[in-house]
Formats: C-alpha cells, sequence, structure tokens
C-alpha cells in the first residue's frame, strides 16, 4: 500500500481476523454452555452466523493470497495526504471492528 507500511498493514489485518475468530468463538461458547432467554440467544445466534461467514471470506482469501482488506485500506489513501493520519485511521478502524466483533456477544451472554 503507497504510504503504509506492509508491516502496519498486515499486523491489523491479522488482528481484524483473530477478533472475527474470537467472536465465532465466543458465539459457539455462549449458545452452547450458557442458558439465555429467547431475544438474547437469538442475538447471539444472528452475531456468531454474520462472524461465521466473515470468517469463511477470511479463510477463502488466505487460500487464494489475496485480501479484501488490503483493497480496503487502499482507499484510506484517498481521504489524506499525511501518513500520520492514515495510520491514525487504520488503527481507529482496526480498533473499532475488532471491538465491534467481540464485545456485542460478551454483553448479551453475561447480561
Amino acid at each position: 500500500m503507497n504510504g503504509m507500511k506492509e508491516k502496519e498493514l498486515s499486523v491489523c489485518i491479522w488482528i481484524h481476523h483473530i477478533a472475527t475468530f474470537a467472536g465465532i468463538a465466543e458465539g459457539i461458547y455462549y449458545l452452547t454452555v450458557k442458558r439465555h432467554r429467547c431475544f438474547k440467544r437469538f442475538g447471539i445466534f444472528l452475531l456468531t452466523l454474520f462472524q461465521f461467514f466473515a470468517g469463511i471470506k477470511i479463510l477463502k482469501d488466505l487460500r487464494s493470497g489475496r485480501s479484501r482488506l488490503t483493497k480496503s485500506c487502499e482507499n484510506i489513501k484517498e481521504l489524506t495526504d499525511s501518513r500520520k493520519k492514515r495510520q491514525g485511521i487504520l488503527f481507529g478502524l482496526t480498533f473499532a471492528t475488532a471491538v465491534f466483533k467481540v464485545l456485542p456477544v460478551h454483553i448479551l451472554g453475561h447480561s
């Protein structure tokens, strides 16, 4: 990626991938081990299902040797010419997606 170090991008992509599979594992845990009311159980199931499909896409990308996230990250350079701002956007988005992949299921599972 122009202006973005390959290592930084790779770290962010792997954080995203790990968060996806952690979300799947957490969802499966709450669906199989804990008892919840129908609404919460359905929410956990739906969030886990979405993460499962994301996990399938990740595995498909790893097998093909390409990454959809790399293409998405290339669009960041259109937002600003500043390398620091691009880094901030990339790290902020990585953090936000990692939290979104794990936290909702966790909240539903514990409430």
